[in-house]
């Protein structure tokens, strides 16, 4: 009878026990985000070749300047003006780690930006983007600190322009009234490579090199547009070289209009970012951008920052 009790006893404490003995075995096991004696900062405008399942929620502001021309009542441009732009966008997206060298992703997006004096609302309008993406990762730590990816994104979705400007050049080449609504789809192709690198304990690098095809399609026809772009990172973690909870970033990438034969765009960014939970990515990112808005070959030099939120579950 006592020892029945003993045994009783044991199975009670064991099943107690077992789930702190879980999460300890579980919390020792190495994130994917980790190469070497770093683990990684994942950043909204920074690829990576990880494989880490996670949801993410990110809110961008962004305010930029251009100059475009002006037009005269028939639509024509008559001189070149200031044009000041505001935007904001929203990003949810979720990446599902299949294996350590397999994952899949979806992500969905929208962006508003409109002109913010009277040349721009003229010559941009009001411009609304929506965006749903698919997308993989395969990778493979080839070194203790090093590990190469393969990515593929597919994103595809409609835009929306109210351009008063067009209506009336429209409307007076037709003789009838035209609607100011102008819609567009397009379909954006982005095949990377992408490696990632630990320096030393707390520092690693990420590079990339992209390709992205992007076709637009409109009631006149389609166009496509090929850019071919590189991409440096640097992510600095002092909570790995002391206690303090605090991640910085900094990043430089350019890409190259491969049919226009000229520099398309260039982005220069960095970041601050809470690292004292690794489940738990919370962090600013703040960049200059320059490149063309939209459809239009405008091209605009903005400012702009971005609030991330994401749990990573691995």
């Amino acid at each position: 009878m006592a020892c029945r009790a003993v045994r009783s006893v044991l199975a009670v404490t064991v099943v107690l026990a077992a789930p702190e003995a879980w999460a300890q075995e579980s919390g020792s096991a190495p994130p994917r985000r980790a190469l070497g004696e770093h683990v990684y900062i994942p950043r909204n405008e920074v690829l990576d070749p990880f494989t880490t399942s996670y949801v993410t929620s990110n809110s961008g502001f962004a305010r930029g300047t251009a100059e475009g021309p002006t037009f005269d009542v028939n639509g024509q441009p008559v001189n070149l003006a200031d044009y000041e732009i505001v935007a904001y966008s929203q990003l949810f997206a979720g990446q599902w780690g299949v294996t350590d060298w397999w994952a899949l992703r979806v992500r969905a997006s929208g962006t508003f930006y409109t002109g913010a004096n009277g040349s721009a609302a003229a010559g941009i309008g009001v411009n609304a983007v929506i965006r749903g993406g698919i997308g993989t990762t395969l990778s493979w730590q080839v070194a203790p600190t090093v590990r190469l990816g393969f990515l593929l994104d597919v994103g595809f979705g409609p835009s929306v322009t109210i351009s008063i400007l067009d209506s009336i050049r429209q409307s007076i080449a037709d003789g009838s009234v035209q609607t100011p609504v102008i819609s567009t789809s397009s379909t954006v192709i982005t095949p990377a490579a992408s490696a990632a690198w630990t320096i030393t304990r707390g520092l690693g690098a990420v590079f990339n090199l992209t390709y992205t095809h992007n076709s637009v399609q409109a009631d006149e026809g389609s166009a496509g547009l090929d850019v071919l772009a590189g991409q440096a990172a640097l992510d600095l973690d002092l909570k790995e070289l002391g206690s303090i909870p605090l991640g910085l970033a900094v990043s430089y990438s350019a890409g190259y209009s491969i049919g226009d034969e000229r520099f398309r765009r260039w982005v220069l960014g960095g970041g601050i970012f809470y690292t004292g939970r690794q489940a738990l990515t919370l962090g600013l990112e703040l960049a200059y951008r320059r490149a063309p808005l939209g459809v239009r070959d405008v091209f605009v030099s903005s400012s702009f920052a971005i609030f991330s939120l994401r749990y990573n579950f691995d």
